[in-house]
């Protein structure tokens, strides 16, 4: 019996997507059967960090109505609400099934999981064995005869593999412990422990003012929180608020109209693009009339900013339709931008572009403007080195650099030479194969890389329909690795090593 091994560091939405898609791709050959070890240390498939049980207040930021976890099915989340209420209506009484609504991020991951082990299913009947190992990798080195990988875990497991698929989601920045009067937490998640560890009424300083920071404030808030609560914000830009606008499919900012009509790209000639984009859009469909600027002015005077966004999002805002449909063109955009704007992107318009591309749902938006009102909540730009508080929270986003981030395992593949961090983000991988690159700049051959630690080869990873397309690119290419040359030939282990293991 012919067997290939795989192994899949990670168990969050890139696993799902990568699995989902190298099922359905593999071609099945009689007296070959394929073992897929998924390693997730959390012990928990299919959800990842994103969508990890927390706090109910904890929303999603699209609608129920479109989001899924897998390809070509945009209403398979609501399916699924209405087919198994029994599994979640329990834990969530005051959730509605309406297409317009922003479900709990835990209740999304229960949808999850659920697909995780359908998938699992699904993979048995064409001989692909997934095996879920509950430990974190520590380390992973190239086999002595050069024919595969050996993957170890902290807790001492070993694994043999003719091919690893690095999937292993966002990691936290490593944080200098500086003295501090106050309670530090170097994390908002999950919200629900951090909330419970801050006294309802300590004074509490957010640093940070994105989707993590929102999610904690808003946590304290639900939670009954009495004292005074602080954004603070080093670049001064707060999420939109998200509008009444459906989905669009773009015709400038497209895959196909770029790819035919620029070799190269300028910021420029996207402010161009985009603009061209507006014009059609508002030509088609119904658009609130609203100023924009890019960049955008920071933030002033919270309370007027945050009712101002309320109003706009009564209505179709089409340029947030424009930017969600653009997810399919940022992967040729940011490879066909020329070096000096990727730099000029990142240090001068990062933050704002994130604030107008992540927008929130209009129901935390009011929470937050009648916190402004109370006089409970603020909004401060720039970050003090000592805030006087009670506690702090660092909110600050995840490492982009992951040179920085509190990976054991991605500090020993730099320090290996394994691998290498790319300038914009993430390991340097080759775009259309997903194969990571070593120190010396050659690909692996059959070591591959996708989702958020891919960041600088694709700028923007972490939008579930970029997951689902870039899962089903890296399933693609790991088959034509697998297939050509012929596979390791080896005995199938023993039916009792096939079983699910957990450090």
């Amino acid at each position: 019996m012919k067997r290939i091994t795989l192994t899949l560091v990670g168990g969050g939405a890139s696993s799902l997507a990568f699995l989902d898609a190298f099922t359905r791709h593999w071609n099945c050959q009689p007296n070959q059967d394929v073992v897929i070890f998924v390693v997730e240390k959390k012990s928990v498939w299919g959800v990842g960090n994103a969508y990890t049980e927390d706090s109910h207040s904890n929303l999603l930021n699209t609608q129920a109505g479109v989001i899924s976890g897998l390809p070509d099915l945009p209403g398979d989340f609501m399916h699924w609400l209405k087919a198994h209420e029994s599994k979640w209506q329990p834990d969530y009484p005051d959730f509605t099934i309406e297409s317009s609504s922003y479900a709990p991020r835990a209740l999304f991951g229960r949808y999850m999981q659920d697909r995780f082990y359908r998938v699992i299913r699904q993979a048995a009947e064409k001989n692909i064995f997934i095996l879920t190992v509950a430990a974190a990798v520590s380390s992973i080195e190239v086999c002595s005869d050069s024919t595969g990988y050996s993957i170890s875990t902290e807790c001492g497991h070993q694994l043999n593999s003719d091919a690893v698929i690095l999937a292993c989601g966002t990691h936290n920045k490593i944080m200098e412990h500086k003295q501090h009067s106050a309670k530090v937490f170097t994390s908002p998640y999950p919200v629900r422990s951090v909330t419970r560890a801050i006294d309802l009424n300590d004074d509490v300083v957010i640093v940070g003012a994105r989707l993590s920071a929102i999610d904690v404030a808003i946590g304290l808030l639900e939670r009954g929180h009495k004292g005074k609560i602080q954004f603070r914000s080093r670049g001064g830009f707060f999420p939109s608020v998200r509008g009444t606008q459906g989905t669009h499919r773009n015709r400038f900012l497209s895959p196909g109209y770029i790819e035919q009509n620029f070799g190269t790209l300028t910021l420029a000639d996207l402010a161009r693009l985009f603009q061209q984009e507006l014009n059609h859009y508002r030509k088609h469909n119904e658009d609130t009339l609203e100023s924009l600027q890019f960049p955008t002015p920071p933030v002033a005077n919270f309370h007027h900013f945050l009712s101002t966004e309320i109003e706009l999002a009564n209505g179709p805002r089409g340029w947030q339709a424009i930017l969600y449909s653009a997810n399919a063109a940022l992967d040729i955009i940011w490879r066909k931008l020329i070096e000096e704007d990727k730099q000029r992107f990142f240090t001068d318009s990062w933050s704002n572009a994130m604030a107008l591309r992540v927008s929130i749902p209009k129901e935390n938006a009011i929470k937050l403007l009648n916190a402004v009102k109370s006089g409970q909540l603020s909004y401060q730009v720039g970050v003090a080195t000592n805030p006087q508080t009670d506690a702090i929270v660092y909110a600050t986003g995840n490492a982009r650099d992951l040179t920085q981030a509190d990976s054991p395992l991605l500090h020993h593949l730099f320090n290996s030479g394994l691998a290498a961090s790319h300038p914009h983000g993430g390991l340097q991988i080759l775009n259309k194969t997903y194969q990571v690159l070593d120190n010396r700049g050659f690909a692996h051959a059959n070591i591959f890389a996708l989702g958020e630690i891919t960041n600088g080869n694709f700028l923007f990873t972490s939008a579930l329909d970029l997951i689902v397309e870039h899962g089903s690119r890296c399933a693609t290419s790991v088959i034509a690795s697998l297939t050509q040359p012929e596979p390791p030939v080896e005995e199938l282990p023993r039916k009792q090593e096939i079983s699910n293991k957990v450090c």
